[in-house]
């Protein structure tokens, strides 16, 4: 459920007419509030992104057609202009054994640029056109320099989301002040809460993380 904040109002003891006035203008209006829900919405999609980069763009030695998501194939015959076809809309992608994806194309004419796009995509994979609509992709095997560098890379990714939830935490705080909040007591319970949002979420990527290092 959203967490809603309200700004407290200031009475005035002996109000003019003129102020009587604004006074009934201002209560037809809502007060000043916050929407912690829109903050957590965000740093949310923050987790969503991070186990998705996770899931595709860490190799860990072991063949998963979900490797090739990020590969794009482009018709040169057509002029190879715009961004691509993804590898998986033109081919059935499958796991042959724990180091080998085979790749059939539906299309044996978008086999050699298939073959291309996957080597152009530096995933250090090695593609090999078997026959007319087939490619053998070798998944290498995972020496100690390159576990280290995985680590290192899932690391650097969890680090840039939580880069993103702490901007998210400090858009949140100016937003706080925008409403000019009179009660500083009320602005340091939204600001808590905010705090403690941030702090879940940091927490769930470290979480993410961490399980993925696990698998390395």
């Amino acid at each position: 459920s959203a967490s809603r904040f309200y700004a407290a109002k200031k009475k005035d003891s002996k109000p003019s007419k003129a102020s009587k006035s604004a006074s009934q203008d201002d209560s037809s209006s809502p007060p000043a509030e916050f929407d912690m829900s829109k903050t957590k919405a965000k740093m949310q999609a923050c987790i969503d992104r991070l186990k998705q980069n996770l899931s595709t763009s860490i190799t860990i030695g072991r063949a998963n057609p979900a490797l090739l998501d990020k590969v794009l194939v482009t018709n040169e015959k057509k002029g190879g202009h715009g961004s691509g076809v993804p590898l998986s809309q033109l081919a059935q992608i499958s796991a042959k054994d724990a180091q080998t994806l085979m790749v059939v194309l539906n299309d044996e004419d978008f086999t050699a640029i298939a073959e291309k796009g996957i080597r152009d995509a530096n995933l250090g994979f090695s593609p090999l056109k078997v026959d007319a609509s087939t490619i053998k992709v070798t998944v290498p095997k995972m020496s100690a320099e390159y576990r280290e560098t995985i680590l290192k890379s899932i690391s650097q990714i969890a680090e840039k989301h939580k880069t993103q939830i702490r901007e998210l935490r400090g858009t949140a705080r100016t937003d706080v002040k925008k409403l000019k909040i009179k009660s500083t007591d009320e602005v340091r319970r939204i600001e808590s809460k905010i705090q403690i949002e941030h702090d879940a979420f940091i927490k769930e990527v470290d979480a993410a993380a961490e399980a993925k290092k696990k698998e390395v």
